[in-house]
């Protein structure tokens, strides 16, 4: 997990740095563009950290249970409610960023993806005190 220099910089100058960095990612406004500065800017690592807590923010957005979300991003029950708190204190904002996101079709599509996988799950699950589901999880 990528990680912060335990060396403090002066408010001043991380603000400064964080204009820069503000004024790039504005300036980006092509697909293809964006997507070679981040892939050559960001680790692989970094990369699948911030796409997953993106993902993460949808999932909880869309009142994924905390087993689906942990078996369909291999995340702890801990990372889960923490971001759910987090979730919980965001912005009106935000909130219409995720929003708009989770309408997009191409999320749509991924979210059939994801729900098709966590289906098997969700008969496992309630398999203990549904025969229906039962039925449906046991061949």
């Amino acid at each position: 997990m990528p990680r912060v220099s335990k060396s403090k910089i002066q408010a001043e100058k991380l603000e400064d740095m964080f204009d820069h960095f503000s004024y790039l990612i504005v300036s980006l406004s092509q697909k293809g563009e964006i997507k070679q500065f981040i892939g050559e800017f960001l680790t692989k690592e970094e990369r699948i950290m911030l796409s997953k807590r993106l993902v993460l923010f949808m999932m909880l957005k869309r009142n994924y249970l905390p087993s689906h979300i942990r078996a369909g991003l291999n995340m702890s029950y801990e990372t889960i409610r923490i971001y759910q708190n987090q979730l919980d204190n965001k912005s009106k904002e935000f909130h219409q960023k995720i929003e708009k996101l989770i309408v997009r079709e191409k999320s749509k599509e991924f979210f059939n993806k994801i729900d098709k996988f966590l289906k098997p799950l969700e008969y496992a699950l309630n398999s203990k005190t549904s025969m229906k589901a039962r039925a449906k999880f046991l061949p």
